[in-house]
């Protein structure tokens, strides 16, 4: 069972030929997945700016009377927590940030190293800052909580906001994925060879043996004469040439 033509140009081609083509190159297959994975590898070491992330949260405090939190207080704060992502963002709390810090970044720079979220069903609101340096974004999140404790408040007339925890000084990266970015590098190697390996074997229409000349052309093979003089003399030679001597089976 091989890679047949027939003769209205259609081509049949056997999963087993190809599979077993696969194995015998395999370690090909072997040494590209490993040197694309180093080349990640080294990539993501040398020309990827680590990233460090630093987390605070907020406690919103929304009560309608002054002695107990009731299940409608939950509920409304629930709901205008969303609110609170975009105030966090807003032109007077970055600004009071970078003044505060005396941040050399644009308002727009340290909008994007912003980041919320809202856990499911309650009123905590987590501020994360990312930056290039990790002592840095701890304090950026820091001074953010801080001053969304003051600006929140004030612009949506509730009772007040409470910071349930600083952020810590991360201490590993949290990007880029050094190994996911290794791994990728190694499975592209390894797409990369197979997918040389089947294209050629695919439009390869050469003949190389006698099977292959009974087989597209129709011939049977009468006799084999080697035309280089290395095989004429009986000497080896890497590469053989053949005269095929055949009739129309």
């Amino acid at each position: 069972m091989e890679k047949q033509e027939k003769f209205d140009g259609e081509i049949e081609i056997d999963l087993m030929q190809i599979i077993k083509l696969l194995i015998s190159k395999l370690p090909i297959i072997i040494a590209a997945a490993v040197v694309m994975g180093g080349l990640a590898f080294v990539g993501t070491k040398l020309l990827i700016t680590p990233l460090y992330q630093s987390t605070a949260k907020l406690y919103v405090i929304n009560r309608q009377n002054d002695s107990n939190t009731t299940l409608s207080d939950i509920q409304v704060s629930t709901q205008i927590v969303k609110d609170y992502q975009v105030l966090v963002k807003s032109i007077p709390v970055v600004d009071q940030v970078i003044a505060n810090l005396g941040l050399d970044m644009t308002q727009n720079q340290l909008i994007s190293k912003i980041s919320c979220a809202i856990a499911t069903d309650s009123r905590v609101l987590s501020l994360t800052i990312t930056d290039a340096d990790p002592v840095l974004a701890k304090e950026i999140v820091d001074e953010l909580a801080d001053v969304s404790k003051v600006q929140i408040p004030s612009i949506m007339r509730i009772e007040g906001v409470e910071i349930i925890e600083y952020g810590r000084v991360p201490e590993g990266a949290s990007s880029p994925n050094t190994m996911m970015n290794t791994m990728i590098g190694a499975v592209l190697g390894m797409l990369i060879v197979v997918a040389v390996v089947v294209i050629r074997f695919i439009v390869d229409d050469t003949i190389k043996n006698s099977e292959d000349v009974e087989k597209y052309l129709g011939l049977s093979t009468l006799a084999l004469i080697p035309v280089t003089e290395e095989e004429y003399d009986g000497q080896s030679s890497k590469k053989k040439k053949f005269a095929f001597l055949g009739k129309r089976g």
